[in-house]
């Protein structure tokens, strides 16, 4: 037994090309046939192909459908949940960094201090290193910073 298909109108027609606009923005799913149309419509695929606009709306949400040009609602969900996690992730690396730095401040503050105390100024020691000298290689560095890693322990003024 063949199913009876009612007549268009252009109102039916509109309302067509409205759901299939959505479908091409991703927003009525990834999957998109005739089938799909005859049942949600109640018109066959050839009185739909037969009307031009539905035609060339149905190819442009299927073009935008396979392209990946339009993601799910799942995909949508799964990338938003991917970047939210990749937000706060960053989020907590850069308070780390803001509390490295701060740490840091405290560090030259009291090294800074320490020298004035010694009757120099910050100013001769902090300087760019002469040229046609070598700088330190990083290890070197660290082993000359290494004392300055420890707690500098209270003077002995009261």
């Amino acid at each position: 037994m063949t199913k009876r298909f009612r007549r268009m109108s252009e109102s039916d027609i509109k309302s067509i090309i409205v759901d299939l606009d959505r479908w091409a923005l991703g927003q009525l799913g990834a999957k998109l046939t005739w089938a799909i149309l005859e049942e949600r419509f109640g018109y066959s695929r050839q009185s739909m192909q037969a009307k031009t606009e539905i035609k060339a709306a149905y190819d442009n949400a299927k073009y935008a459908l396979s392209g990946g040009l339009v993601k799910t609602k799942e995909q949508t969900s799964k990338e938003n949940e991917q970047l939210l996690c990749e937000i706060e992730r960053l989020k907590k690396e850069v308070e780390e960094y803001k509390r490295k730095e701060s740490l840091w401040k405290k560090r030259w503050q009291c090294i800074a201090f320490h020298i004035r105390q010694k009757g120099m100024q910050v100013q001769v020691i902090d300087q760019e290193i002469p040229k046609g000298e070598d700088s330190p290689t990083e290890r070197e560095t660290t082993n000359i910073l290494r004392p300055f890693d420890k707690v500098i322990p209270p003077s002995g003024r009261v």
